[in-house]
Parts: structure tokens; C-alpha cells; sequence
């Protein structure tokens, strides 16, 4: 065997042994954050503030593999693939100082539930930078997008509207609309926004899984897309239970939200290694 071989090999062995530490430590992570707040009931003051501290530092792992990834791609302004991954970073910042700003709110302003406020201008905010993203690497992807394919996505999401996303949403914006104009748009925003997201990451997904494009850069898409249709999920059931007053610090379905940070940290992570 030549040394370049050997190299190569070695190098590959290595690739997968770094792989494999990432998704057992996201998998423990996820484990071990459905344990707190399974057994939340022994310690209710702790968990309030092991909710609005923890989520902070979650979202700040999806940044730095984000931005991982940034320093990887970067060549300059004018570089689409720079200007995507410019746009991931951005998004996942925003949505960090989202959770930040809630944490301040909750932990120095004792505001206990601060929604709407602040905090989702940033998360809100994160979306546009997100969606440009995801269209800006549709647009590279371009050439290997067939209508069928396009079709297809569009088929996918709709039948999730129609199926689980509607009849859910339906309740949320009648106890919505009894309240306030700026609850019920913001109630209404989460879902659909994320909606977006998603029509364009299973057509990456898609992509890179079905033409000859395909190979380990679908597992990154399909974590992103997993990631985004946890935060789907999250967002129906958050802007139910805050209408409804039955939202709490510590709320079970918080770990929608923890876990999409881990699938999108993991997901910028295996797409920087693999590309």
C-alpha cells in the first residue's frame, strides 16, 4: 500500500471515529434532557431555572457549528456558498438572542411568560436570514431540481398542513383572536414560517438523496429537516399552551426546541465534514 493510501485510509478512519463521537454526544445530550424534565416534579426550582438557562447555551452550540462551518466556506462576500453559510450563522445567532432575551426577561426582569416581547423580534428575525439561505442553495442546486421533485416537496408539506398542522391551528388562532391582534400574528407566524423552512430543506433533501448528488450530504439535510420539523411541532404547541395559560417554565414540550438545536448543530457539523 502507498503512503498516500495509507494517509487517505487514515484519514477516513479518523473522519468516521469524529462522526460517531458527534452523534453520541448529541444522543446523549438528548436523552439526558428528556431525563430532567421527565423527573422535573422533585425539583421544581431548579428546573425553572435550568429551563431559562439551559436553552441559551444550547442555541449557542448551534451557532458555533454554524459558524464551524462558516470559516470553512468562506472565500469571500461574493461567494454564494460563503453567503449561505453567512445566512445559517445569522439565523441561528438571531434565535440565540432570542433565548438569551428570554432568559434576561424570566431571570432578571421576573417576567415569567414574556409573550410576545422582545425576544421574538430576534426569533422571528432569525427566519429571513434562514429561508436565504436554504434559497440561495436551492439556487446552486438548480440544475439537479426537476419539477416531479419540486412537485413533490410541495406535496409533502401540504399534506402535513392538511393533516396534522391545520386542525392544530385552527385552535390556536380562534383563542388567539380572543385575545389580541399581535398574539394571534405572532401565534400564526411560528408555524407557517417554519413551514417555509421546511418546503425548502426537503427539497435539498430531496436533492441529495435522489439524483446523482447523493451521499452522506443527505444525512446533513435530513437532520436539518428533522431539526425544523421539531421546531414546527414546538411552536404549534408553544403558542397553544401560552393562549391557553397552561405554558410553564419547564414545559415538557421545551425539549422540541433543545432538540432541534442539537439536529441543527449536528446537522451544520456532518455537512462542514463531508463537503
Amino acid at each position: 500500500m502507498s503512503k498516500l493510501s495509507q494517509e487517505t485510509d487514515a484519514h477516513t478512519r479518523m473522519a468516521t471515529s469524529d462522526f460517531k463521537i458527534a452523534y453520541w454526544l448529541c444522543l446523549i445530550t438528548a436523552i439526558g434532557l428528556a431525563i430532567v424534565y421527565i423527573f422535573q416534579s422533585f425539583y421544581p426550582d431548579f428546573m425553572y431555572t435550568f429551563s431559562n438557562v439551559f436553552a441559551p447555551i444550547v442555541a449557542s452550540v448551534a451557532v458555533f457549528s454554524s459558524f464551524f462551518a462558516l470559516r470553512k466556506y468562506w472565500s469571500n462576500i461574493g461567494s454564494r456558498l460563503s453567503k449561505i453559510w453567512l445566512g445559517f450563522t445569522l439565523g441561528m445567532l438571531l434565535w440565540f438572542l432570542g433565548e438569551l432575551r428570554w432568559a434576561v426577561y424570566t431571570m432578571v426582569l421576573n417576567v415569567e411568560i414574556p409573550y410576545p416581547s422582545i425576544a421574538d423580534v430576534f426569533w422571528l428575525s432569525g427566519y429571513l436570514p434562514l429561508f436565504i439561505a436554504l434559497l440561495l442553495y436551492m439556487q446552486l442546486l438548480k440544475p439537479a431540481i426537476s419539477g416531479k421533485m419540486f412537485l413533490g416537496a410541495w406535496v409533502i408539506v401540504a399534506g402535513m398542513s392538511a393533516m396534522v398542522i391545520s386542525p392544530l391551528m385552527i385552535p390556536i388562532l380562534t383563542e388567539a383572536y380572543q385575545q389580541d391582534f399581535i398574539t394571534a400574528s405572532v401565534s400564526f407566524a411560528y408555524p407557517s414560517l417554519d413551514l417555509l423552512l421546511l418546503l425548502a430543506a426537503i427539497l435539498g433533501f430531496l436533492v441529495f438523496t435522489t439524483t446523482r448528488l447523493k451521499g452522506r450530504i443527505g444525512k446533513a439535510w435530513l437532520l436539518m429537516n428533522a431539526a425544523i420539523l421539531l421546531n414546527v411541532f414546538g411552536d404549534m404547541i408553544f403558542s397553544y399552551t401560552t393562549i391557553t395559560n397552561t405554558y410553564y417554565n419547564g414545559h415538557p414540550q421545551e425539549l422540541l426546541f433543545l432538540w432541534g438545536y442539537l439536529l441543527f448543530a449536528l446537522a451544520f457539523y456532518v455537512h462542514a465534514r463531508e463537503l
